[in-house]
């Protein structure tokens, strides 16, 4: 719910936010940083004061001040289930390595109240379109009215159905213990996925997955150490419990594809999951390779 007035100066706080959270990141995007400093984030957390995630568990803004938000930490929306509006920064260069285009379609599974998918929304612009997939009741109803003024999305309150529509990004954020098949399926040529590959304890990488010509094989780089609230169903039996130590001993770091549906030469394997696999093996490059 928007505030029913607007500080002084919380545009230009706004704007400063933006450039700290998303101009910092790799690749810089300029679409991304004016999404997040027009898009108010007060209006996807409910009224303040605010529960601020510390290393001391929640803590609560003095008062209902926007101020107090505008700033890279994660404010609950379910603080008994864990579930916070995820750190800015980290969710801003996921966005930008999605390097989406104006008009393209983009998912979001685990949309919560709808803050970042309205900035995929507003990343993508008016010609695009942007799925949201969210399946707490309560996160869902709240997503569906804060994002009803958009046009350009559509908010399913469901987790993450069996069949997704086409896409040309797909944004997961809630960890999953492998590529789910329905998320590489939906993707279109050249489409490109970024999810959370966790473990049990919820720690991981997060993985970015770009489809090639051949349906079965993605260029595919970790971004980095993330922790995410699981996906439902989103747990693998073969890979789950090896993630953590994957990454721990480096193999994650040397990730180049993902194989699904046929195995890969053991020499090239860094992981194995239900029906896929993690290779160190480059592919010959028809387009851009993905990012370091």
């Amino acid at each position: 719910m928007a505030q029913s007035s607007q500080p002084e100066g919380l545009d230009e706080i706004r704007r400063d936010f933006a450039e700290r959270v998303a101009g910092r990141t790799r690749p810089r995007d300029a679409r991304v940083i004016a999404a997040f400093a027009k898009v108010p984030r007060e209006r996807f957390l409910g009224p303040g004061p605010w529960l601020i995630r510390s290393a001391d568990g929640y803590l609560r803004t003095p008062d209902a001040n926007p101020i107090h938000i505008y700033r890279d930490i994660l404010v609950a929306l379910e603080p008994l289930q864990r579930i916070n509006n995820g750190q800015p920064s980290l969710h801003a260069a996921a966005i930008a390595n999605l390097r989406l285009k104006d008009g393209e379609t983009a998912l979001h599974v685990g949309a919560g109240t709808g803050y970042y998918t309205a900035i995929l929304a507003e990343v993508i612009g008016t010609a695009g379109r942007v799925h949201g997939y969210e399946i707490e009741p309560r996160l869902a109803a709240l997503a569906k009215a804060n994002l009803a003024e958009r046009d350009n999305v559509t908010l399913h309150d469901e987790a993450d159905p069996l069949t997704l529509p086409q896409a040309d990004a797909i944004y997961v954020s809630a960890g999953a213990g492998g590529p789910q098949p329905r998320w590489l399926h939906a993707l279109n040529p050249m489409g490109r996925l970024i999810f959370p590959l966790t473990g049990d304890d919820g720690s991981g990488v997060m993985l970015l997955v770009r489809r090639t010509d051949d349906p079965q094989v993605f260029e595919a780089r970790c971004l980095g150490p993330v922790q995410f609230i699981p996906l439902v169903g989103g747990h693998d039996d073969i890979a789950s419990p090896h993630i953590a130590a994957a990454w721990t001993d480096g193999r994650l770091a040397r990730v180049r594809t993902l194989i699904a549906g046929r195995p890969v030469e053991p020499s090239s394997r860094l992981l194995e999951g239900d029906g896929w696999w993690l290779s160190s093996q480059a592919m010959a490059p028809k387009a851009a390779p993905l990012p370091e």
